[in-house]
């Protein structure tokens, strides 16, 4: 059994002399097999190519050396083929190797279409089924690197390529015989060049374990592995293709670093809760794995082999996570050590025990998950990168010995969704076309679901469900589909179960700090759960596509855009760049009868106005309204916004998450750094938007000797000082979530967060979507509707505390606050509470969202906030905007104060 991959137990080369004797017999006719050995010299070892011992300390490859390897590998050996998949935020090309015997390779298709048709499980009887399962061949997923800051993993990968294309020991034999290996080199390429290069400014210096001072990707570092079910990063895509669209895997590992420490490393099982969506199959499935990389660990003497706590099944939308809603076995692992630079434990140091959620276990005792301690000592990368290994081939082990109960059973759990949701309850999700606050978003949440392997439907023509008539072209998801799990996790509520820390104690955070993510909710779309089984005539959606629209003819003042579309904002930014004027209109405008709400766009016209319109309505899905002359309502024209994002140097990843937000919608933001504001160099910018953080680390971001004296510190006295005197001449501040208490201090706004001071015992809602009611004739709040969710996350609530210099956009609901996940003391602590708030400041504003408003890009029903202030700080009459107070009342209502 193999247990360490380095250079020092490489496959045995022949000795000189013996090398040279098979030559001179070879060079005789003589027929000499020496297939270990022969394949050993012709197919380079890893180190060989990327010029050190991968392990080896203060080394890490980077990915031209990774990429290097894998291409040298692909050409030499015949047991692997690698393929382009996607390509990074940054353009860098992702690869999936496919390694297994040669015989296997040349049928891949064969074995992909055996895996897709168990997988879906429609039109497949249970004989038919079997049958395939036994001819079929275990399709068994491992990446690596999704975490760049986890630096083992990536290291690990081509030393497993190499072994499995070259090792002829029984056991690798078997594997090659029986499994497709689906090796993905690296998940995050952007993130690895970044961490690498850090790692090496840093190496063999005070800073050697610290990280990147900005998140190791193009916009959300971590949270990469936050992004499972919505699919937004073009990683997550096209990883994302080949689970649910291409391959099917019935074995996903995905290879993390953050064991509890002192511990190795944590494999399977998992601790509670369990989502109640998961099937029971894939729960055993998961622990069956878990134990067998556990046994394999003991019997190769490697101690420190944790499970059954911290990590737990709950939560969807993590790279091992989701493919519990898809019937596979999601495998997690976290190594000890993710540096590159050795560390010494000294063993009577070591920690007696470590809290994990509600229990207490024991680093010195051996227990039923801990049955192995490990007793200190060095800490190198050479053991995580053995770690990984292990784990690995423990995983492709179990995959070959149980491959046709691995098929199998991927049919059996698919059917029996199919089976349970054509009986009812629900028998489907009726999505509208057109009764939606925001067609677009209705639009892309049934794109997320797409994203994410789910069956949608389209009505070709009218229908009954549910007690009501649908039109053609009603978008229908039904439950009977093998995927329901997901489908039903991402359309239903969620009821986090109430954990204690210990009995009467504070509340134990759920794994991640997320207790519920309802699609409908999130998007405010509008989507009917229907029970009772129906039948249409219906076809089968691959991607919806943008709303249908009708090109306008000329009109003479101009053309109205809808303020509750998202993409409106998206169109005024286009056209604002093509050179056309805009109008905001104030009160609502009338068309024909028909009431268009606050905060309409209008589009001037003039020259090739009505054909730029109607291109970029096309592209985008929307309604275009021509008008002949102008409204009644008050039009305030719009320049350009100049907008600046804050981007400290502490990798805040909800920066990344609203840039993103931006880009996507054409917004083309600046980074302001803390020199920025120190210089006061901020008079180029119309708003400046800081995303949640601590008040705190905001203004001191690293303590003095944490890192390089060029990422030291924050925005400081003086820059708090710039920053209040460019709000107080005209500027617009945007502050989301934490960085509202910064806002408030810094500019001395009359405004306090009343949750402030709570007890998590008294006060604690995680991760969960919460009842909030917005007033849409604000400016803030043009397009919001009235009631939809707030993301909350430990979030905010505000009292005001001067009525004249502050304006209430939107308010936590009086009842019935909890829409998805779980709260305690939500009515005594945040009922009728400001959720957001716009407070004067001399000639400018600050507008304080107590929440995430674009929480990993999952809310869209909240992007209209801050995109309205964005716009609105782009006004050439800001006292116009600024005196717009809209109606919701500024104190809480009395009862709940």
């Amino acid at each position: 059994m193999t247990r360490e991959p380095s250079s020092s137990r490489r496959l045995a080369q022949p000795a000189p002399l013996l090398a040279l004797l098979i030559l001179l017999m070879v060079a005789g006719g003589a027929s000499v097999l020496w297939a270990g050995d022969l394949q050993g010299q012709e197919i380079p070892h890893p180190d060989d190519v990327v010029g050190f011992e991968l392990g080896s300390d203060y080394n890490l490859a980077d990915l031209q050396q990774l990429y290097r390897y894998y291409e040298v590998l692909a050409e030499a050996s015949p047991r692997v083929i690698k393929e382009e998949i996607g390509r990074s935020v940054r353009g860098e090309p992702m690869y999936l190797l496919y390694l297994s015997s040669e015989e296997n390779l040349a049928q891949l298709d064969r074995w992909k279409e055996i895996s897709a048709r168990l997988a879906r499980a429609r039109d497949l009887e249970p004989d038919e089924a079997r049958a395939l399962a036994r001819e079929g061949k275990a399709i068994v997923w491992i990446d690596n690197g999704l975490h760049s800051a986890e630096v083992a993993h990536a290291q690990h990968g081509p030393l497993l390529a190499h072994h499995m294309a070259t090792d002829e020991s029984d056991e690798v034999r078997r594997i090659r015989d029986d499994v497709i290996l689906l090796l993905m080199p690296q998940m995050n390429p952007d993130g690895h060049s970044i961490m690498v290069d850090w790692y090496r400014g840093v190496a063999r210096t005070d800073h050697e374990f610290t990280n990147t001072p900005e998140v190791w990707h193009e916009y959300v570092g971590h949270d990469i592995n936050r992004d499972w079910f919505m699919l937004r990063q073009a990683e997550s895509q096209a990883v994302a293709r080949q689970l649910w669209e291409e391959w099917y895997p019935q074995i996903v590992f995905n290879h993390h670093q953050h064991s509890p420490f002192p511990t190795r490393i944590f494999i399977p099982p998992f601790a509670d809760p369990l989502n109640p969506h998961i099937h029971p199959l894939v729960v055993r499935g998961v622990n069956m794995v878990g134990e067998a990389m556990a046994k394999r660990f003991e019997e190769l003497e490697m101690p420190g082999v944790i499970s059954g706590v911290t990590f737990t099944m709950w939560w969807n939308g993590g790279m091992r996570t989701a493919p519990y809603f898809h019937n596979q076995v999601g495998i997690l692992s976290e190594v000890a050590h993710r540096y590159a630079s050795p560390q010494y434990h000294d063993p009577d140091s070591l920690p007696e025990s470590i809290q994990a959620g509600s229990r207490e276990v024991s680093m010195i005792e051996p227990s039923i998950f801990y049955a192995n301690p490990w007793e200190g000592g060095w800490a190198r990368l050479a053991d995580a990168v053995e770690y990984h290994f292990v784990a690995s081939m423990g995983t492709l082990d179990i995959g070959s010995r149980l491959r046709e109960d691995w098929l199998y059973n991927i049919y059996r759990m698919g059917s029996q969704q199919i089976r349970e949701g054509s009986e009812g309850g629900p028998f489907a999700y009726v999505i509208p076309d057109e009764d939606q606050w925001d067609r677009g978003e209705a639009v892309e949440m049934i794109n997320v679901l797409r994203r994410g392997g789910v069956e949608v439907h389209r009505a070709r023509e009218d229908f009954e469900a549910g007690g009501r008539s649908w039109p053609a072209g009603t978008y229908v998801a039904y439950a009977g589909q093998a995927f329901r799990a997901h489908l039903m996790d991402l359309m239903e509520p969620q009821h986090h179960p109430q954990r204690e820390l210990y009995p009467g104690g504070p509340p134990e955070p759920p794994y991640g700090g997320l207790a519920g993510w309802t699609l409908p909710m999130q998007m405010a779309v509008n989507v009917v759960r229907v029970d009772e089984p129906f039948q249409i005539s219906d076809e089968v959606v691959e991607r919806a596509p943008v709303p249908a629209t009708v090109a306008v003819p000329e009109a003479e003042f101009g053309y109205l855009l809808s303020s509750r579309r998202n993409a409106s904002r998206t169109a005024v930014n286009r056209l604002q760049a093509s050179g056309e004027r805009i109008h905001l209109a104030t009160e609502a405008v009338e068309v024909g009868g028909e009431r268009f709400d606050p905060g309409g766009f209008i589009v001037e016209s003039s020259g090739n106005t009505r054909a730029r319109v109607n291109e970029i309505a096309g592209e985008l899905g929307l309604r275009v309204v021509p008008l002949d002359a102008a409204p009644s309502a008050t039009l305030v024209p719009l320049r350009t916004p100049r907008l600046g994002m804050y981007m400290p140097w502490t990798g805040n990843m909800d920066e990344g998450w609203t840039r993103f937000v931006f880009h996507e919608h054409d917004f083309q933001p600046d980074t302001i750094r803390n020199a920025d504001l120190q210089a006061g160099n901020l008079e180029a910018l119309d708003v400046i938007v800081f995303t949640d953080q601590g008040a705190g680390s905001i203004m001191e971001g690293h303590q003095t000797g944490a890192m390089p004296e060029a990422y030291v510190g924050g925005v400081g006295e003086e820059g708090a000082a710039n920053l209040r005197r460019w709000v107080e001449e005209g500027g617009t501040l945007v502050a989301f979530d934490g960085a509202g208490d910064f806002a408030i201090e810094a500019l001395g706004l009359p405004v306090s967060n009343v949750t402030a001071n709570v007890s998590r015992e008294d006060f604690f809602i995680p991760g969960s979507l919460i009842r909030t009611e917005f007033d849409g004739t604000h400016p803030i709040g043009f397009g919001t509707p009235e009631e939809t969710a707030a993301f909350f996350q430990n979030s905010r609530a505000w009292e005001v505390h001067d009525e004249d210099r502050v304006d209430v956009v939107g308010r936590y609901a009086e009842s019935d606050l909890l829409m998805s996940g779980w709260e305690l003391g939500a009515q005594a602590h945040l009922a009728g509470q400001p959720a957001v708030v716009r407070v004067r400041v001399g000639e400018g504003e600050a507008v304080l969202i107590g929440f995430r408003p674009q929480f990993r890009a999952q809310p869209t029903g909240t992007y209209r906030l801050f995109f309205n202030a964005v716009h609105g700080a782009g006004a050439e009459d800001r006292p116009a905007l600024l005196g717009l107070r809209g109606g919701m009342e500024t104190a809480a209502p009395a009862s709940d104060r």
